[in-house]
């Protein structure tokens, strides 16, 4: 899929939109209701635009999502994509939030997640996962890295996963690998 600048809330975000790429299926769950604030646009509008059945759930239920607890289980379903794009971070209940990524997941499934680098983003989120979270995860959760990188600042750091899901298996939590950001102020 061709990058636009029109209507696209991820065309000023080159980085981020390479994870995207390339785009599977056409059903996305998106972890959080992400906006482009400087663009105005709705991560749930421009797929949408595109053809997907997108559902984005939020405990605030602002800008289309499904107001929902991320530390229950969601009982959506399945999906072809999974994004979470600065949003777990936030949920004080790790094991149920990364249990509910996998659980929307199935064989041939995409996740994407991007997350605060631990050391940094000092007053952002409580939950940042090490690299070696992602690794970890994918070995105990039958999922396959395709892309595993780190991008930013010096003080804003963001680690990018990309990861298809290869075998289906029951959730197992990756222990000891996300740094507790105890300076968050949200």
């Amino acid at each position: 899929m061709q990058i636009s600048s029109v209507g696209n809330p991820l065309a000023d975000r080159p980085d981020e939109w390479a994870l995207y790429q390339p785009l599977v299926g056409k059903s996305m769950l998106e972890l959080g209701n992400k906006k482009n604030t400087k663009a105005g646009l709705t991560y749930k509008d421009y797929f949408e635009s595109v053809g997907y059945r997108h559902v984005s759930v939020d405990w605030n239920g602002e800008d289309g999502s499904l107001k929902r607890d991320l530390r229950q289980p969601l009982g959506l379903g399945t999906f072809d994509m999974v994004t979470n794009i600065g949003t777990t971070e936030h949920v004080d209940e790790q094991h149920s939030v990364w249990r509910n990524v996998c659980e929307a997941m199935r064989v041939g499934s995409v996740l994407l997640s991007t997350t605060p680098k631990p050391g940094n983003w000092f007053h952002h989120g409580w939950h940042h996962p090490h690299p070696e979270f992602y690794e970890k995860l994918a070995e105990l959760n039958g999922l396959s890295i395709e892309r595993l990188f780190t991008v930013g600042e010096l003080k804003r750091k963001m680690v990018f996963c990309r990861a298809v899901r290869i075998e289906d298996r029951p959730f197992v939590m990756p222990e000891g690998l996300i740094h507790y950001n105890a300076d968050a102020t949200r």
